[in-house]
């Protein structure tokens, strides 16, 4: 967890202290510290002047020339600042501290070799000065001479073994040059040296689960509160592993006593938030976070599983905010930039979503999920070659992630690559045997080539390995359907039911089969079936309601398009058939134009919802609105005889006798039996 407490008593305390010192100009080391605060705090001008009131009386003072050329630095000032660096190394050729910030400054005017030369000297004026030999390791971290690099960390740590900050220097390094099993002996060692500290079990889990080997993780974290049972980080970091890893009970049980201790423990309740999520309570989670923001709103992660509290109810407005605020708050926060960076691809705005995206992954290099919305991202914006890019980089790193295999076999077919595309399916199906997704699009190809016998021969080779998937098994049906084989897709069908009858896509598509075979009761009856499974799904009432109108059974259509639009307000399909039994069967004409209206709303360019919206206008007696909507659908339509029949009676009422002949009589020689027809016929008798 990240820290939280501000440094605004820092600043407090030291009062009027400035003020107090500018006027006490003879205390040269009251005069030099202040100048450090003043460096510190950003305001190089500020601290020049009190190394300028040293100097004023002190011309020598190595100190104050120091200070004063790290002010010039600050300012980007580099020869000023060099200079008067170089005049303190000569008045104290042995301060270590000016080798080391003229080394730094060299650098910064890209003079590489006189950077490495002047620590190559404070090394010859201390060998042992550790700082210095960090510095040298640095150096050539930068210029590429890793091996260098590590000598002189080692150099270092042997200076001082004991000194926690040199393992975890050499731990990172190993750490960025991706020598992992180096990394956790540096981590080890560490541990192993200091066996009484919590510290290091908490690093080397940390270690452990940025690896994603969450055993040893756990078996740290586990040492670590064993170490030290007060530790709260320790504590702290082994109930987030719990949480992380999908361990709810474990999770509750070493947190229930930190609650029950005090209920008001704000990491306690951060964890509570955290565990009722997981458990699908979102709304629980929403409220016991917005209290611990309340008590500490500088706390990112609180922000950040706010925002997926919020994502959940798919409120991406709220959620959106809440992640924005915990990388602003924790800029390095790589699980926060990942959600937002999701947020932003599932709503379209691709840019947002990369940038967001390779943030996340250089505040974590290892994380898999950033890089893939990365790559979908650029797949989104259509670009294939960066797309590509970024999932052949996942699938070097970590050769077990299997939807990397497939996004790269998409984009092979993208490219017209058949061979390419089935080599990629076909290594995503050996990571992961049971993903349909890469067999399905292998069948696909085959299809796509005319060879529907390989097709059944890879997916039934499939299903010998995976026999207890049941998408195999409905994939298998599909391909008989395509053969016109209906017994054999009804019996694969079935076979998946068996395998698993909770899944609904099996009820739905062995109805689909009925339907096409003309069993209409059989097809009602696995829709039901699929409803049973999943209430909230929309497509069975869609089905169940278009077959209850065809059969003129309104009042059931109706109810199934009103169980749809409960379900979806917004599904333009079920308000734009519910608009028209309403209009049609005596309904609310009021109510029918409001769905309409919800419908032409969401599918702006459907000519059967610009028919019923218009044809509602017409009933309305608003015959000017009603026109423009049945021209287009009309135009749209030509071979509809009930749209030609719409627009042929508004064209009447609005005086054009000669358009409203021609679209009557259209109409009925496309039918002689539509509804309406007989309406249409008498109209060409008057005209």
């Amino acid at each position: 967890m990240s820290v939280r407490l501000s440094c605004r008593s820092t600043f407090i305390k030291l009062g009027h202290y400035p003020k107090t010192v500018e006027l006490d100009t003879g205390n040269q080391d009251a005069q030099l510290k202040l100048g450090e605060f003043y460096l510190l705090s950003k305001e190089p001008s500020k601290a020049r002047e009190r190394a300028e009131v040293v100097l004023a009386s002190a011309p020598q003072n190595p100190k104050a020339l120091t200070l004063r050329g790290q002010s010039f630095l600050a300012e980007e000032q580099f020869q000023q600042g060099m200079a008067e660096l170089k005049k303190a190394l000569e008045l104290d050729p042995q301060n270590i501290r000016i080798y080391l910030e003229l080394a730094r400054a060299y650098l910064k005017v890209k003079k590489p070799s006189a950077s490495e030369a002047t620590l190559q000297q404070a090394l010859a004026v201390d060998p042992n000065s550790i700082d210095a030999r960090l510095a040298l390791g640095d150096f050539r971290v930068l210029t590429g001479k890793l091996e260098q690099a590590e000598a002189e960390y080692k150099r270092a740590l042997d200076t001082d073994p004991d000194r926690e900050a040199l393992h975890l220097k050499l731990a990172a390094f190993y750490q960025l040059t991706r020598k992992w099993d180096q990394a956790e002996e540096a981590y080890r060692n560490l541990a192993t040296r200091k066996p009484k500290e919590e510290k290091p079990q908490i690093l080397l889990g940390n270690f452990y689960t940025l690896l994603g080997r969450h055993e040893q993780a756990r078996a740290s974290y586990q040492r670590a509160t064993e170490i030290n049972p007060d530790s709260a980080t320790a504590r702290n970091k082994l109930i987030e592993h719990y949480l992380n890893t999908g361990k709810l009970d474990e999770a509750e049980q070493r947190l229930a006593p930190v609650l029950e201790k005090n209920e008001k423990d704000l990491d306690g309740r951060f964890f509570d938030a955290r565990l009722r999520l997981a458990r699908g309570k979102p709304d629980e989670a929403i409220e016991l976070l917005q209290r611990v923001i309340k008590n500490e709103p500088q706390f990112a992660q609180a922000h950040h599983f706010l925002g997926l509290a919020y994502a959940t109810k798919n409120d991406a407005a709220q959620a959106r905010r809440e992640l924005t605020e915990a990388v602003k708050l924790a800029p390095n926060l790589a699980e926060a930039r990942t959600a937002l960076a999701a947020i932003h691809l599932a709503e379209g705005s691709s840019d947002l979503a990369i940038e967001e995206a390779k943030a996340a992954i250089r505040a974590n290099r290892r994380n898999v999920k950033a890089a893939t919305i990365l790559g979908d991202a650029y797949l989104r914006k259509g670009d294939l070659a960066k797309g590509k890019q970024a999932f052949e980089v996942i699938t070097k790193a970590v050769p077990k992630e299997p939807f990397s295999h497939y996004r790269l076999g998409l984009i092979a077919r993208a490219e017209n690559n058949a061979a390419a595309a089935l080599s990629h399916f076909e290594q995503a199906l050996v990571v992961n045997p049971n993903l349909i997704e890469p067999l399905a699009q292998i069948a696909a190809i085959r299809l796509a080539q005319g060879k529907l016998n390989k097709a059944h021969e890879r997916v039934t080779r499939q299903l010998e390995a995976s026999p207890t998937n049941p998408l195999i098994h409905n994939l298998l049906g599909k391909l008989w359907m395509v053969a016109k084989n209906a017994g054999k897709a009804e019996a694969a069908f079935k076979s998946a039911i068996e395998v698993n009858d909770a899944l609904p896509v099996s009820y739905m598509n062995l109805a689909e089969l009925y339907l096409r075979t003309g069993q209409v009761n059989q097809a009602i009856t696995e829709y039901e079936a699929a409803l049973g499974k999943n209430p909230k799904l929309i497509s069975p009432h869609m089905v169940l309601g278009i077959i209850h109108e065809q059969r003129e059974e309104h009042e059931k259509a109706k109810a199934r398009y009103e169980a749809a639009l409960k379900l979806n307000p917004k599904f333009a399909p079920a308000a734009n058939n519910l608009a028209w039994i309403l209009s049609e069967q005596g309904g609310n004409i009021d109510v029918a134009l409001s769905h309409a209206q919800t419908a032409r709303e969401q599918r702006p360019e459907d000519p059967n919802i610009a028919d019923t919206l218009g044809w509602l206008y017409y009933k309305k007696n608003a015959y000017l609105r009603a026109s423009s909507l049945l021209k287009e659908a009309a135009e749209k339509l030509p071979d509809n005889p009930i749209v030609q029949y719409h627009y042929g009676m508004v064209q009447q009422k609005n005086g054009d006798d000669v358009g409203a002949k021609k679209s009557l009589q259209a109409s009925l020689t496309l039918s002689q039996t539509f509804p309406g027809a007989d309406e249409a016929k008498k109209t060409l008798k008057k005209l």
